[in-house]
């Protein structure tokens, strides 16, 4: 038998966790188990267990890796590189729009925040990892625009418009509509 590399571990977590977003953007969260990823790639249940311990585990590193995405893309804000001059709102709006990245987070996090159940649920403390996301996403907005109500409002408009991406009602790209986003969020410039 062939020893396995830690490349090839990373390989195959990265093919076991491709498998498991595309089947839950075709199907939904909750019509995916641990079987159909393994199969969808050609491996066995305990091959994919041997990565990650649990759904929950999988479905986490996934969420990990929508965190990422987001964290990369709003870097520049978090870091103060940005500023917080006119051109900042629109720029960190280009940023979360550019390219179909963020899109394909939208199955994994509309299924991970209309999860509700009890305490003991292996999937509710994904959902409170989203809420905090959110929260903070928000947060960010909230000190760039002239009123910070307008922070929420905001985030729907931009989950909206990932999740009409997600359902391929919008088109690829979206980062063109940030200028058009930024002057309705901040109101006219006076300079």
């Amino acid at each position: 038998m062939a020893r396995h590399t830690r490349e090839d571990a990373a390989v195959t977590r990265a093919r076991i966790l491709a498998s498991a977003l595309q089947l839950i953007r075709h199907r939904g969260l909750h019509c995916v188990t641990v079987d159909d990823v393994a199969r969808a790639i050609g491996m066995t249940r305990g091959a994919v267990y041997g990565h990650f311990h649990s759904r929950a585990e999988l479905l986490g590193a996934l969420l990990s890796c929508a965190e990422a995405d987001f964290a990369a893309r709003l870097a520049p804000l978090a870091q103060g590189r940005a500023g917080n001059g006119p051109g900042t709102l629109e720029q960190a709006l280009a940023a979360l729009l550019h390219g179909d990245d963020l899109a394909r987070h939208v199955s994994l996090l509309a299924a991970l925040l209309q999860h509700k159940c009890g305490d003991d649920c292996e999937l509710c403390p994904l959902r409170a990892r989203v809420l905090v996301g959110v929260e903070t996403l928000r947060a960010t907005f909230a000190d760039l625009l002239p009123a910070p109500g307008l922070a929420s409002l905001l985030v729907a408009h931009l989950w909206g418009l990932l999740s009409a991406h997600a359902m391929h009602l919008a088109p690829s790209g979206l980062s063109g509509c940030a200028a058009a986003l930024a002057r309705l969020y901040q109101g006219p410039v006076h300079i």
